[in-house]
């Protein structure tokens, strides 16, 4: 299995914008250096109370920390965006990191966010279907024309083009069955997301393989891709103790008012007590403990990368944000043949 690193930027509000950066300059430097080979991040709006740095912007300016690893967006938002314009700017991250990028499309689940683009549920679906077929074409054609509900384009060219040929892979993130059965068709992937335990993603990974044969795709080209909340430290009882509070906050208080509960299948899964919800779901504990993990999702699921976030809102200190990179880098990559960069 491959890792990457799937950065928090949203911080509270109360923090001072100018150590937002350094903060994320500080942890992708260290990533980098002990093993893992990819850096990625989401993408939200309008989220009163938080701030957060703006996805492709960040990840132009840390393509210059980079020496091995690939980057990419886990997740963009395309619903609410143009194609053309993220064709463009997604295209110029891979030139800026020398080919070494993926991008995670997804239609997101927040009403605020749909809100402050004036967008309807509806508007959002259909701009997302479009928007994948319209960057495809793209990446890979000149004088591109296009008619749809949503987007109409004639003779439309951007250039450069990605250096990574045929073009980047897209990985679709789904939560329902309905939608990873979507993923296998229109993506290259599936990205995983960080709320599903391996008892409902081992079903689900089942169905994304059946769409994708039935859409004619070979079996041994789908790839799966997870995030993953992650604390590591010399112990169980360290990891839990320090980790416990802030991943407490984030999935009981944080996901449940933005609505995250009711995009999964089961509502009620981040309502459980702190020992089922972490269960399968988060890699927490010794690096043993993560080991063991690790080579679970590689059983059950498939898994080809992970992307691991040890940071969360709100988060830990950053020197134990750190300490856990390296321990992870040190300790837990080498035993299961992760690093390389990640690949489509």
């Amino acid at each position: 299995m491959q890792f990457g690193i799937q950065l928090n930027p949203q911080v509270s509000i109360e923090k001072k914008p100018e150590a937002l950066l350094p903060t994320l300059v500080e942890q992708v430097r260290v990533a980098d250096s002990v093993g893992f080979g990819a850096v990625s991040m989401g993408q939200h709006y309008n989220i009163p109370g938080y701030q957060r740095l703006h996805q492709v912007p960040l990840l132009a300016r840390l393509c210059a920390e980079l020496r091995r690893s690939a980057i990419g967006t886990a997740t963009t938002l395309l619903g609410l965006h143009h194609p053309v314009a993220i064709a463009k700017e997604l295209a110029t991250l891979d030139v800026m990191n020398e080919g070494r990028s993926f991008f995670s499309f997804g239609l997101g689940y927040r009403q605020q966010e749909l809100d402050a683009f004036g967008l309807t549920k509806a508007d959002r679906f259909r701009r997302f279907i479009e928007g994948i077929e319209i960057i495809k074409r793209l990446w890979t054609e000149d004088d591109v024309s296009f008619s749809g509900r949503q987007f109409v384009l004639r003779g439309v060219t951007i250039a450069p083009k990605p250096l990574q040929k045929p073009r980047p892979p897209i990985w679709i993130a789904a939560n329902g069955d309905k939608s990873v059965c979507r993923a296998a068709r229109v993506g290259d992937g599936w990205l995983i997301g960080p709320h599903s335990a391996i008892e409902e993603l081992e079903g689900q990974a089942r169905l994304f393989r059946k769409s994708w044969t039935e859409a004619g795709k070979l079996p041994e080209a789908a790839s799966l891709v997870i995030i993953r909340e992650c604390f590591v430290a010399p112990s169980r009882e360290e990891a839990v103790e320090k980790a416990r509070p802030y991943l407490e906050k984030l999935y009981r208080d944080i996901y449940v008012k933005w609505g995250q509960d009711e995009a999964m299948e089961n509502p009620d899964e981040l309502k459980w007590n702190f020992e089922n919800l972490a269960r399968h779901r988060f890699l927490l504990g010794s690096p043993e403990d993560c080991i063991r993990e690790i080579r679970e999702y590689e059983k059950t699921l498939g898994v080809a990368l992970m992307l691991v976030r040890f940071d969360w809102t709100p988060g830990l200190p950053q020197e134990s944000i750190l300490a856990a990179i390296e321990l992870f880098g040190r300790e837990v990559i080498p035993r299961c043949n992760g690093g390389g960069g990640a690949k489509a």
